[in-house]
């Protein structure tokens, strides 16, 4: 092609027609010109189509994790309600006058859910880092952007801290008040310790230690239960824009 364009050009100037000459080379340039636009205008295309690309997989990523982060969430807030029953269960039997009709098997069950529960946070910041180190700004929508980095870099942090570092103290303390109060018995089961308290009449309900071990275990649940709630919420509306951005980008 080139070398027709060649031949064109070198006929015109034998010719001495320069008019024709400039026109042609004129034309030649405008439609290099024409061609380095399309080139680019396909090149932008194509990098618009690979950051949506981008955009659309970091999000399906987010929804999947808020998905299994939300249903632990809601597992976590379930076991504190069972919590909080087992802890009014005790806390009633505690003021009874008259405990014929209290069954040291509900007595143990209720034990054993109050001494066995720790709160624990967790949950999936990986596609959230994943995203942050090639930029929030491949989030097209602004308010999306923005909720994400609400929840993931303030309100998850937040109740991480509260939860797992200071909520951690009431249930360490209620750890070892049961250690005081109970004989605990060890028993080998496979490769693992089984532990069980040892728990034969009620004497432990008059115990001031053993109101210790329900104040403590009722603030672990109360002062837990109101982040991860408004955790849980919070994913969700975030859950909502993000299979709302999907759709659009689908459409």
């Amino acid at each position: 092609m080139l070398r027709f364009f060649r031949q064109i050009r070198q006929k015109l100037i034998k010719q001495e027609n320069v008019r024709k000459y400039l026109w042609y080379a004129l034309g030649e340039i405008l439609l290099v010109m024409i061609g380095i636009l399309l080139a680019l205008q396909v090149n932008n295309w194509n990098e618009n189509r690979k950051e949506k690309n981008y955009e659309h997989r970091m999000l399906t990523e987010l929804s999947v994790a808020l998905v299994n982060d939300i249903g632990n969430f809601r597992l976590l807030e379930d076991m504190m309600s069972n919590l909080e029953e087992s802890i009014f269960y005790l806390t009633a039997a505690s003021n009874m006058d008259d405990r014929r009709s209290l069954e040291i098997d509900s007595v143990r069950q209720h034990l054993d859910s109050v001494w066995g529960f720790g709160v624990y946070i967790a949950y999936n910041e990986g596609p959230y880092e994943a995203l942050k180190s090639s930029g929030l700004d491949k989030i097209s929508n602004d308010s999306l952007r923005n909720e994400i980095a609400k929840l993931y870099s303030f309100s998850l942090p937040s109740a991480d801290a509260w939860i797992n570092e200071i909520i951690r103290g009431s249930i360490d303390a209620k750890f070892r008040y049961f250690d005081l109060l109970f004989d605990i018995q060890v028993e080998r089961s496979g490769q693992a310790l089984e532990k069980t308290l040892i728990v034969e009449n009620f004497d432990f309900l008059d115990s001031p230690i053993f109101a210790d071990i329900l104040s403590e275990s009722f603030n672990a649940t109360r002062y837990s239960k109101v982040p991860l709630a408004q955790n849980r919420r919070q994913m969700e509306q975030l859950l909502g824009m993000i299979n709302e951005e999907l759709t659009n980008h689908s459409d």
